[in-house]
C-alpha cells in the first residue's frame, strides 16, 4: 500500500480519536510533575481477544480468538518522566481462513478452523505528562510467537514459530474520575518471515472501583481489524503507591 495513503489514513483517525482527549486535558496546560490522579501503570489485566493480526501473523479470513494477559509495573519517576516494565501473552485458535492444497492424487483438500496460535510479548516503555490527567506513553517490546499452525502441501497442520518486535505511541487520559480513554498507534515486525502490520488501537475503561477497571480496547487499520475485552486490576493501590522506586 501507497505510505503516503497510510500515513494519511493514520493521521486521521488518530485526530479524530484525540478530541476528546484534548478537551479533558484543557488548553495549553502544564504537565505537572506530581500525581495529578491521571492514568496508573501497576497493573494486570486478563480478558479475551477477537483479532484479525496478531503481531503480523494474519490470513485472509481468518481471526485468532483467544484469552489475553497483559501486565504493567511502574518502576521509577525519574523527574516528569515515568519508566515502566511490560508484558503479554495470547493463548487461543486461529479460525476462518480457507486453505487449498495438493491431495497428492490430482485433487485439492481444505484446511479451515482450530489452529494453535500462541504468542508473548515484553519490553519496556516509559511516559510523560503532557496535559492535566493526561500522559504520552512510548513502548518497545520483543515479540516470540511461540506457536502458529499452518497447513503443509498436503493440509497437514505443522507448527511454525517466529520473533520479532514492536513499537507503541499512546496517549492515556483520564476523563473523569471514573473514565479513562486512550488511543495509539502500534507498529509490529516478525524477523523470519519478514511480515509487519501497522494497528490503530482506542480503548475505553470504567472504575468499578479504585482497584478494579473494566475495558474495551478496538483495533482497526485498513481491512484489519480486532477487539478486547478484559478486567483490569491496578494493584498498586493495594500498596499505596504506583512505582517501586
Amino acid at each position: 500500500m501507497n505510505s503516503r495513503l497510510v500515513r494519511s489514513k493514520f493521521a486521521r483517525y488518530l485526530s479524530m480519536a484525540l478530541l476528546p482527549l484534548a478537551a479533558a486535558g484543557g488548553s495549553g496546560a502544564a504537565a505537572a510533575e506530581e500525581d495529578t490522579g491521571g492514568p496508573r501503570y501497576s497493573y494486570f489485566d486478563a480478558g479475551y481477544e477477537w483479532t484479525d493480526v496478531l503481531y503480523a501473523v494474519e490470513q485472509p479470513g481468518g481471526t485468532h480468538e483467544g484469552i489475553l494477559l497483559n501486565g504493567s509495573l511502574g518502576l521509577a519517576k525519574v523527574g516528569p518522566v515515568g519508566i515502566l516494565v511490560f508484558g503479554q501473552f495470547f493463548d487461543g485458535n486461529f479460525n476462518g481462513s480457507t486453505v487449498e492444497c495438493d491431495d497428492g492424487a490430482g485433487g485439492t483438500i481444505t484446511s479451515k478452523d482450530n489452529r494453535d496460535s500462541q504468542a508473548v510479548a515484553g519490553g519496556l516503555g516509559a511516559y510523560l505528562p503532557i496535559a492535566e490527567k493526561t500522559n504520552f506513553e512510548l513502548r518497545a517490546g520483543y515479540i516470540d510467537f511461540t506457536k502458529f499452525q499452518t497447513p503443509n502441501n498436503l493440509c497437514q497442520l505443522v507448527s511454525a514459530d517466529d520473533t520479532g518486535y514492536f513499537g507503541e505511541a499512546m496517549i492515556r487520559g483520564q476523563m473523569s474520575e471514573n473514565v479513562e480513554l486512550e488511543v495509539g498507534f502500534r507498529y509490529s515486525e516478525l524477523s523470519d518471515s519478514g511480515i509487519s502490520n501497522n494497528d490503530v488501537l482506542l480503548g475505553l475503561g470504567y472504575n468499578v472501583t479504585d482497584y478494579l477497571t473494566l475495558r474495551a480496547t478496538g483495533i482497526v487499520f485498513d481491512t484489519d481489524s480486532g477487539f478486547e475485552l478484559s478486567a483490569r486490576l491496578y494493584f498498586g493501590e493495594f500498596l499505596g503507591r504506583d512505582t517501586i522506586f
